[in-house]
């Protein structure tokens, strides 16, 4: 009988250390779950300045190919109605487009750095790129983020990715999806972003509220996605340059 149990205890070791996923795997799993075939959302913007004064935008956002092309209409309020944002190659091209000057412009690599619409997420941050190929990752352990378990990662960006120092990165061990982002530079910690209400739609988890923080001059910006709809037919022609002027 002890024998038995023995035998039994070290197949449930065993078994359960052949089941843990690898750094890589774990990587891969994330990025298959966040980088969607198509996508169709309204979003409400909520700006928080470091002074305590509020505003709000709304948009729509559309996505495709792995969220490789993205697309952003801002449709409230009037001072920024008609705005777009269109991001190709994992957010590398960048153009911005706003009626008042009815001008497509490209922004330089450095621009990407700046704030979109005054938000405490730049161009860069918006980009939803592929863990695996910008970053360099160190697997540091697991900890539990207001009660989700989550694998904990230290991310070093390659020429491909952000211009950040380094990010230490939480993603939901059950559901593969991104919970919470530190993001450093030289060794600073500037600001943090935080995933909540978490929702299975079309098949897919997903983040319904995000919220970026500016640990360095206060303030905060939330994302709150108030519809979406996955894998969805959306034409290529919306994700051109050509399409941005078009009212």
């Amino acid at each position: 009988m002890l024998r038995q149990m023995v035998f039994m205890v070290v197949t449930a070791v065993l078994t359960a250390q052949a089941q843990q996923l690898t750094p890589k795997e774990i990587i891969q799993r994330i990025d298959e779950t966040e980088r969607v075939a198509s996508s169709e959302a309204i979003v409400k913007q909520i700006i928080t300045t470091s002074g305590g004064k509020k505003r709000t935008l709304e948009m729509k956002s559309f996505t495709k190919d792995q969220n490789d092309k993205q697309l952003m209409i801002y449709t409230n309020p009037s001072r920024v109605k008609g705005d777009k944002i269109l991001m190709l190659n994992d957010g590398n091209d960048i153009w911005f487009y706003t009626p008042k000057t009815d001008r497509v412009r490209h922004l330089a690599s450095h621009a990407k750095r700046q704030k979109v619409q005054g938000s405490d997420f730049s161009y860069e941050d918006m980009s939803s790129g592929s863990i695996e190929e910008d970053y360099t990752y160190t697997l540091l352990g697991e900890e539990k983020i207001d009660g989700t378990s989550c694998y904990k990662f230290e991310l070093i960006p390659t020429e491909s990715g952000p211009h950040y120092s380094k990010l230490i990165y939480w993603g939901d061990k059950g559901r593969f999806l991104t919970i919470r982002i530190d993001y450093y530079e030289d060794g600073e910690l500037l600001k943090r972003l935080k995933c909540y209400d978490v929702k299975k739609v079309d098949g897919h988890w997903y983040q319904m509220k995000l919220v970026m923080a500016d640990l360095q001059e206060g303030g905060e910006t939330v994302m709150e996605t108030t519809e979406i709809k996955f894998d969805i037919d959306l034409d290529d022609k919306i994700f051109t340059t050509g399409n941005l002027k078009r009212r």
